[in-house]
């Protein structure tokens, strides 16, 4: 096993001539690539301390550990002064696996086809995941738990591999994952894309608090009552992770209790002989350290592996730990583990010298290994950047077509004639926003960016802004929907409260990001920009209200949300409403699923309903003709009741339609191009009322 210590960056730099580079041989390179495994444990015996001297001790470290992780940072640093998108583009190119997918696509044509599709399929065709002899056992039926799941690749994947290997088992699932439909989470927080999530919704468990956050205690018991009975849980997933582009040099400590609870919530849950598949990512801390002993001690087998499908230059690795030896030989260790389970503990699981010195010598080995691999592509990444020879290039070209034919042909990826869970014909027609997390210029100048003035920071997102390519129409254009269809009904769902959007399913991510960025520049400047200004505002409403019967609501496009507040005056103002009268809607928010939903509801009391896009302004909403339906007229006190019955409880409404009946509507397309253009235009009325104002006092 290789685990000599790279040189430093300014070594490995200064001492390398691209001409004299040797270029390994490439049944040797594709080897290599597939055999990134570490065996942390092969039936050693390891004991758990008692569970009394569990999170007594300080946090410690191991000298040779912080020493690696020193190094490695050190060779990251010398990424940041790279555009991320050139930089992606690059190491794109150079991928060993880089055609693994376009021989899936071309082959075999999986459910759901992404890269975590592939590493999964990896991991669970390389070791004994599914325990065949104890899942016969149980009458050949087994499930499996999926957490952090989001978009859904592992469930896929799973199914592909259980239909063309084990046709006979009989199979049932259950994921979790932060809510996409949940408006309180940030983009960089979660994964948004929901397109097998909406067709599977009866599979998925977010909570009490309908958050999905896992790391809080009353939605793991919900999502144990949810995984009942339990006796047939033989496999659980944990792909969870945190973004960490603001600091990557500790990406180990950010993600750390995040895992902390994988693994917690995961021995819930296991039966004996069951497996666990943990994604990490470095081991060079405590916490690390302490949670591989603690599943060591648990689990026959442990493994630590970097699929062939995995970015090389990154650190993500998954643990996969096979033959659990029952929850009896944890149970007494859990309770200790239950009470840190929603706060991070500040003391070490534990004590150092519970854990013997040949388990952490293996850590270190671990780590060496994983670092030299590491390290050893960013830097060839970093040599080629700017001269990659066509010599160079071909070689790279013909290792990633070998990758492509072994990973079909080691792993015996067979077409899958029947059985998906979905379909892609369905995955692929689904509406969706395009999704994409935009990280624009190198970690340097996002960190320089940080420390501008804060008209500076403001110019630089503007720009940002009108660089993107977004989906619009002209403000000219005038959209008119006939919307007279209820999906059998409201369907009311709950969930924590909160009083910010950080996140739209009707707005790309890159466009939201800018603009709640810009808005906390400003409440940090202390600046309160009314937008639209009522100087606009009045005029239109002087001029709408001369027309015959014609009502007029105008909203502001602010950071505070209140759904309560939205419904009673919803509510209040169709109840004022004839026969025959037109309602305008003037600045309405169209970003969330609830506002959406409601004025899809409010919308089949009239005959017809116009988006029109004015400057200064935002969108218009002119709903023409009320017909004063009882039916709807009911839906809209159920929804005022239910939000007053829970007002002061720390929940809210979030949805009062399914959300796949919202996405697949007409209305889809059209909201989101308007707060596209409506986030534009907001974004260059504060910009340019700031402009004004920074003039004046100059003057």
């Amino acid at each position: 096993m290789e685990t000599d210590k790279p040189v430093t960056v300014k070594e490995q730099l200064s001492s390398t001539n691209f001409t004299d580079l040797k270029i390994v041989d490439t049944v040797e390179r594709v080897n290599n690539l597939f055999n990134k495994r570490f065996s942390i444990k092969h039936n050693e015996c390891y004991c758990l301390p008692d569970p009394q001297t569990m999170f007594t001790c300080p946090v410690w470290n191991v000298d040779e550990l912080q020493k690696l992780k020193h190094e490695l940072n050190d060779i990251k640093s010398s990424l940041n002064n790279y555009n991320m998108e050139q930089w992606h583009s690059h190491t794109t190119d150079r991928n060993s696996a880089k055609y693994v997918m376009t021989y899936l696509k071309k082959q075999v044509k999986p459910e759901f086809l992404t890269q975590a599709w592939c590493k999964f399929y990896e991991i669970v065709s390389s070791f004994p995941l599914i325990p065949i002899g104890h899942i016969n056992n149980n009458n050949g039926y087994f499930k499996s738990v999926h957490l952090c799941e989001a978009p859904g690749a592992f469930v896929t994947s799973l199914n592909h591999w259980l239909k063309t290997n084990t046709p006979e088992i009989q199979w049932d699932w259950i994921a979790t994952t932060l809510n996409p439909y949940y408006e309180g989470y940030s983009t960089s927080e979660m994964i948004s894309d929901d397109r097998f999530i909406r067709h599977t919704f009866d599979r998925w468990c977010f909570g009490k608090d309908n958050t999905g956050n896992l790391k809080n205690l009353e939605n793991l018991n919900e999502l144990i009552k949810a995984s009942e009975p339990r006796d047939n849980i033989f496999l659980v997933t944990a792909d969870g992770s945190i973004d960490c582009t603001g600091d990557p040099g500790e990406q180990e400590n950010i993600v750390a209790h995040l895992h902390f609870c994988e693994a917690t919530a995961a021995l819930h849950f296991l039966q004996t002989g069951g497996s666990l598949v943990l994604k990490i990512f470095t081991t060079f801390e405590c916490h690390s350290i302490c949670l591989l002993y603690l599943l060591c001690c648990c689990f026959n087998e442990v493994n630590v592996v970097k699929p062939a499908t995995s970015k090389e230059g990154n650190s993500e690795t998954y643990v996969v730990c096979t033959n659990f030896k029952g929850r009896s030989v944890v149970l007494p260790h859990l309770k200790e583990l239950m009470k840190y389970y929603e706060c991070s503990p500040e003391k070490a699981m534990f004590n150092k010298d519970d854990i013997p010195c040949a388990f952490i010598l293996k850590i270190v080995e671990c780590s060496k290994f994983f670092k030299y691999h590491q390290s050893l592509v960013i830097m060839n990444n970093v040599i080629t950047f700017d001269y990659n020879s066509p010599k160079i290039c071909n070689y790279i070209k013909r290792i990633q077509h070998m990758v492509g034919e072994k990973y079909i042909a080691d792993y015996n990826i067979r077409k899958l004639m029947s059985g998906d869970i979905v379909g892609n014909t369905t995955l692929t027609t689904t509406n969706n926003v395009r999704i994409r997390r935009m990280v624009l210029g190198s970690y340097n100048e996002r960190c320089e960016r940080h420390h501008l003035a804060p008209w500076d920071q403001l110019e630089a997102l503007y720009d940002d802004l009108n660089r993107l390519e977004i989906t619009e129409y002209p403000s000219d254009q005038t959209l008119t929907f006939t919307v007279n269809e209820l999906p059998g009904g409201l369907q009311i769902s709950l969930a924590k409260a909160f009083h910010r959007v950080y996140s739209s399913r009707f707005c790309s991510d890159s466009i939201f990001v800018i603009k709640t960025k810009i808005d906390d520049i400003l409440a940090n400047m202390g600046h309160s920009i009314q937008y639209p200004p009522m100087k606009k505002v009045n005029k239109l409403k002087k001029k709408i209200l001369c027309r015959p019967m014609h009502k007029i609501l105008t909203f502001q496009f602010t950071n505070v949300y209140d759904t309560y507040k939205m419904i009673n005056t919803i509510y209040d103002t169709i109840q004022s409403l004839d026969m025959g009268d037109t309602l305008v809607l003037v600045g309405y928010p169209l970003l969330t699923s609830f506002n959406v939903g409601l004025l899809y509801l409010i919308s089949c009391t009239f005959n017809s309903v116009a988006l029109q896009l004015r400057n200064g302004i935002g969108s218009e909403i002119t709903l023409e003709y009320y017909n004063n339906s009882e039916e709807i007229l009911k839906h809209l006190g159920d929804v005022k009741a239910t939000s007053s019955n829970i007002q002061g409880t720390g929940s809210a409404i979030l949805q009062i339609f399914p959300a796949t009946f919202l996405y697949e509507s007409d209305l889809f397309f059209p909201v989101v191009s308007s707060n596209h253009w409506t986030i534009k235009s907001y974004v260059h009325y504060i910009f340019t009322t700031l402009e004004k104002h920074i003039k004046e006092e100059g003057n």
